[in-house]
């Protein structure tokens, strides 16, 4: 028991913590708020039979199939670039649920920079526009990635300066998972 207030997690760990509002109070324990989210495609290739034909979420068990608030930004433009997109794949494809879910939610517009040749710059102000041009083809997974990743160190790197996280608790934080 952790005393905690809040239990943060994803939408598939609902029915534990409606389970949690039954049996705390039995045990005069206190029950945490419980606060859910949309969960993130896993940052590794999904379905198919060597994953069991299941949607594959970013996970604290697997450090590689996602990205941590405690990851340094080389770490994060790292896994970024090492990920699953596949050219025009739009379905469970975890760059464009970052997109989607994340940077369009911090900035009103993402710019793509690349040379005259690869196309030249482009710039999205609505998440449907970039699906649409990726699943065509008009934007390369290494132009996502390379987007993508800038973008998602400017919304992390920030809050990580916030919480001020040493050397020793980045450490702790790890080796909790």
């Amino acid at each position: 028991y952790l005393d905690v207030d809040i239990a943060h997690a994803g939408m598939d760990q609902r029915k534990i913590h409606m389970l949690v509002r039954e049996i705390f109070p039995k045990m005069k324990w206190k029950v945490p708020v419980s606060v859910h989210h949309k969960l993130l495609p896993g940052l590794k290739k999904q379905g198919g039979e060597e994953f069991g034909g299941e949607f594959n979420k970013m996970s604290k068990s697997d450090p590689n199939s996602g990205i941590f608030i405690h990851n340094t930004d080389n770490e994060i433009k790292k896994k970024i670039n090492k990920a699953w997109c596949d050219e025009g794949v739009i379905e469970n494809n975890p760059i464009l649920a970052i997109a989607e879910t994340i940077i369009f939610h911090e900035f009103n517009e993402i710019n793509f920079e690349r040379p005259e040749k690869y196309g030249g710059n482009v710039s999205y102000s609505n998440y449907k526009d970039l699906e649409n041009d990726f699943e065509k083809g008009k934007i390369h997974p290494g132009d996502l990635k390379q987007t993508v990743g800038n973008y998602l160190v400017k919304v992390i790197s920030p809050i990580r300066e916030k919480l001020n996280l040493s050397e020793e608790i980045s450490e702790a934080i790890k080796k909790s998972f």
